[in-house]
């Protein structure tokens, strides 16, 4: 099956696109990438409005540079074989915690690790349940969150490939405070506690690891709540989206920035701290400033991420209520 990229000369992120895509379509026989001038994309019956521009056989579209997860994610669904990944060793390899650890001792401590495929908003842990492992996030996307005493969810985090969580297990919580939920096809590697702690006393570097995970992850909580506590609801979803597409964001030859996973209006609103009614509303505000929208596979894109600024987002909602010219708010 062919795997068209359109890629045009001086695109800078064509060359990252095509070595991505040559890297995944290696992974799985029966694939072969076709590289094509931008062009000559009329002649082929494609309309390719930037580059780089990859075109599935099933009609999928991927504009911009790939996220790797993704692509495997689709080829393995044009194959028929579900959600398949490469080894273990290779994952573990490319996990943030295990970088400058050699590759033979990774290939010993690999056979600790299970992996695990999850579909689409499937519980991996909930709140209550035992603390009896760590996980390695390889692919997909994973959202952690909280319930409030009346049931409403609060998101605490989106986590992508490379991302560890369950890493409180290895301290004190015994019984899990928050709840884990994949947002989309994931594939997860999972080591028992008693397992991991044994591999971080032999190998000191990934209690550091672990260390710092808990401290970048306490820090963008500690950001999301100043920020929940005195910004509006537009404020907060601009600050929220901003994050999500420097997280987990791909970039277009426009400037742009691609959200690289689906989220429903109610799973902004839970990240937001707000109504889904009034995340939507928000939401249909930025949209008519031009400031997000929705490519034609229903991914968010913001033309102008640096727009999303707090004090840039709102001179240009002003400009706009104001009666500004397009120039104007271009501006």
């Amino acid at each position: 099956m062919e795997l068209i990229v359109y890629v045009a000369r001086g695109c800078p992120f064509s060359p990252l696109a095509l070595a991505r895509l040559q890297h995944v379509a290696q992974e799985r026989p029966g694939f072969q990438v076709v590289i094509r001038d931008v062009k000559l994309a009329l002649a082929y019956g494609h309309r390719v409005a930037a580059t780089p521009t990859v075109i599935f056989p099933n009609g999928t579209r991927i504009v911009g540079t790939p996220d790797a997860g993704r692509l495997r994610g689709i080829l393995a669904s044009l194959s028929g074989q579900g959600w398949s990944m490469p080894n273990k060793v290779w994952y573990l390899e490319q996990n943030r915690l295990f970088r400058g650890v050699p590759l033979e001792e990774i290939e010993r401590m690999a056979h600790l690790f299970r992996e695990y495929d999850y579909a689409p908003k499937k519980l991996i842990f909930g709140e209550g349940d035992l603390g009896d492992a760590i996980y390695l996030l390889k692919a997909g996307h994973v959202r952690l969150y909280r319930l409030t005493e009346d049931g409403k969810e609060i998101s605490l985090a989106v986590l992508g490939a490379g991302d560890v969580f369950g890493e409180l297990a290895l301290f004190d919580e015994t019984r899990r405070s928050t709840f884990a939920e994949t947002l989309d096809q994931a594939h997860v590697c999972a080591a028992s506690i008693e397992d991991f702690t044994q591999l971080m006393a032999h190998r000191p570097q990934l209690t550091m690891m672990v260390a710092r995970e808990i401290a970048r992850r306490r820090t963008e909580a500690e950001t999301h709540i100043a920020g929940m506590t005195y910004a509006s609801v537009r404020g907060r979803l601009a600050a929220v989206i901003q994050h999500l597409l420097e997280e987990h964001g791909e970039d277009l030859r426009d400037g742009g920035k691609r959200l690289t996973l689906r989220l429903s209006h109610q799973e902004l609103a839970n990240l937001v701290g707000t109504s889904r009614e009034t995340c939507t509303l928000e939401l249909g505000r930025l949209q008519h400033a031009g400031l997000l929208a929705f490519d034609e596979d229903r991914y968010l894109v913001a033309p102008h991420p640096e727009r999303l600024q707090p004090g840039t987002l709102e001179r240009v909602l002003r400009a706009l209520v104001g009666g500004a010219t397009p120039a104007a708010v271009r501006r």
